[in-house]
């Protein structure tokens, strides 16, 4: 079995989280909106070179699918935006490959390179293969969108020259896919397969072993050097951008109502606790700073979006009393929760006394 590892702060281009916002505007959900709690700005998005956690992703997933009554094939909706250019020099070595075989495992490879958060698996039998997509590392409630758009984005991006293959093998070739049929259905018109059962727990492609190795039309072997060379200099690129600030961020972004404790963070990067305390002072920050960051961009998102009481934002965040929250957030902003929310429904974003800051530059900080 081959797979792909995946990660909270696994690092992706910024392109499918602008397909997310171009998606949610037509629907009535601002940029702002969208973003507010993660480390992404609007600017972000028109950048060519950004790249965004995939806990960040997760979080403006969920915004949007909290402000939705319905939110019935927003996953295709973005993912069937996706196009191979957007993948850029991915794109291009995913058209360049020799095979099947030599894609995915270009795709695996390079996952931080491709927009998917769902992982890949292939299985590789005597005769028959299995290709399995799987969100049970996401949370629950952003799930389906994710398989969802990744299906789609799948579909939309390698279809163009993928599909004379799969379609020399269409008879031999099963679909499971965990997805709505009315949803999928003007997608699967580019990729025509007989055998296709919806709404099932798993989502599979079950297809021959020799598939894997049939030559694609477009293969340049000179083309994927040269694209596979710079995927290696974008890829440690990211890397150098993470940094353990970010990473802390993002676990601590990661589920919405619950933080982490310091020593489950160390335990999750594989370190002693002062080993992290230590990291993190030496980029200059601290898990409580951390922490306190995370806690006031969520605290201005509860009681202005969301519209929880003072109390139950309170309660949310982990304080042992409401006062105590209070007192953090006058720190935070220079006022309390409620005149905050109060003149947020009149005149927008308060600006901290204490940073100059509003709540989306906390975040993005």
């Amino acid at each position: 079995m081959v797979t792909t590892r995946w990660s909270a702060d696994l690092r992706h281009p910024v392109f499918a989280t602008r397909m997310l916002c171009e998606v949610a505007a037509e629907r009535g959900i601002s940029t702002r909106d969208v973003l507010t709690g993660t480390a992404i700005g609007s600017d972000d998005l028109l950048d060519g070179q950004a790249v965004v956690t995939a806990g960040d992703e997760i979080v403006a997933v969920r915004r949007v699918l909290n402000r939705l009554d319905d939110d019935a094939g927003l996953g295709m909706d973005v993912g069937s935006r996706l196009t191979l250019t957007h993948l850029g020099l991915m794109g291009f070595a995913a058209m360049s490959c020799a095979t099947l075989r030599e894609l995915v495992s270009v795709a695996m490879r390079y996952f931080s390179l491709t927009m998917l958060n769902i992982e890949v698996r292939l299985f590789e039998g005597a005769c028959a293969s299995m290709l399995e997509l799987t969100a049970d590392h996401l949370p629950a409630d952003v799930r389906r969108f994710f398989i969802e758009r990744d299906v789609a984005g799948i579909i939309a991006t390698v279809s163009g020259f993928a599909y004379p293959v799969v379609a020399r093998y269409g008879a031999d070739v099963e679909a499971e896919l965990a997805t709505d049929e009315q949803a999928l259905a003007p997608l699967l018109a580019l990729v025509p397969l007989p055998n296709v059962a919806f709404g099932r727990a798993h989502t599979r492609l079950h297809f021959p072993r020799a598939m894997l190795d049939e030559p694609l039309p477009q293969a340049d072997p000179h083309t994927l050097a040269l694209c596979l060379a710079q995927c290696e200099v974008l890829m440690q690129r990211n890397e150098e951008r993470r940094g353990l600030t970010a990473v802390v961020r993002s676990a601590l972004f990661r589920d919405s109502g619950a933080f982490p404790s310091l020593p489950e963070v160390a335990a999750e990067l594989d370190m002693h606790p002062r080993t992290l305390r230590r990291q993190l002072a030496d980029e200059g920050t601290s898990f409580r700073g951390l922490l306190n960051e995370t806690r006031s961009t969520l605290a201005v998102d509860l009681l202005t979006t969301v519209g929880l009481t003072v109390d139950e934002v309170s309660k949310r965040l982990g304080y042992t009393d409401t006062s105590t929250f209070c007192h953090a957030f006058r720190r935070w902003y220079g006022t309390t929760p409620s005149a905050y929310a109060a003149r947020w429904a009149g005149s927008g974003p308060v600006v901290s006394r204490r940073t100059g800051r509003t709540p989306t530059d906390t975040a993005a900080g």
